[in-house]
């Protein structure tokens, strides 16, 4: 116990007064996590969308491939990025492994098929007379799109909150095509790891604590949408 509690101390302490790798890697974690998921969501969202209304040739199969996406590990993913973005892969000569842009691009990947299934779900559930309705009265596609989108517009929050905790916390990418490298690409995720083989477990708990704060920031903020849409 003793071990446990020097452990938690420590941590405490390094968060308190701000060490530099602490507070760089969570910057890492937040920026890269937001901007992926909001790249993503651009995309996502109005693809799923149109999935669930106009269904087009090889809908099903479409939707089966986003599933199948929510649950690839993260590791595989990386490993995708990282081909790609190797000195021998395709996309070798642009240079951005191991940057942000590199994890940012992974953790893209991770987005996309959670926010357009979870999309194509919500959709799916709307009740047909909104879009009809909207038809109606004079809507083209994208104006037709976006009234159903809003009144989605509840579970596509919780779908957002979904795709930023996979990030958030992901391993695979950050390590991968990251290269966990300090005050450059380093994560919190990966900060555990590295701060852990080093045998350091109270430098390691910092980070693992800010990432538990956050994990609870997102459920509370989940638990709040989802009684806003039982009412």
């Amino acid at each position: 116990m003793d071990f446990l509690w020097e452990g938690v101390e420590e941590a405490v302490r390094l968060i308190a007064r701000g060490d530099r790798a602490v507070l760089h890697a969570a910057y890492n974690s937040v920026a890269c996590t937001l901007t992926a998921v909001l790249l993503a969501a651009a995309l996502a969202l109005p693809y799923g969308a149109w999935l669930a209304l106009c269904r087009p040739p090889l809908a099903r199969t479409q939707v089966l491939l986003l599933r199948w996406g929510m649950f690839t590990p993260t590791v595989v993913v990386g490993l995708v990025v990282y081909g790609l973005l190797s000195r021998q892969g395709p996309l070798g000569s642009i240079d951005q492994l191991y940057t942000q842009q590199a994890i940012v691009a992974g953790e893209f990947l991770l987005a996309f098929p959670v926010l357009g299934a979870l999309t194509h779900a919500a959709v799916a559930q709307l009740d047909p007379v909104v879009a009809e309705t909207a038809r109606t009265l004079g809507a083209g596609r994208a104006r037709t799109l976006l009234t159903v989108l809003g009144e989605v517009r509840l579970p596509l929050a919780a779908a957002l909150l979904t795709a930023f905790a996979r990030c958030f916390s992901e391993l695979g990418v950050a390590v991968t095509v990251g290269g966990n490298l300090e005050l450059e690409t380093r994560t919190l995720a990966s900060t555990v790891v590295l701060d852990l083989s080093r045998g350091r477990f109270g430098a390691a708990l910092a980070p693992g604590l800010i990432l538990l704060g956050i994990a609870l920031l997102v459920m509370l903020v989940a638990g709040r949408l989802e009684r806003e849409r039982r009412r």
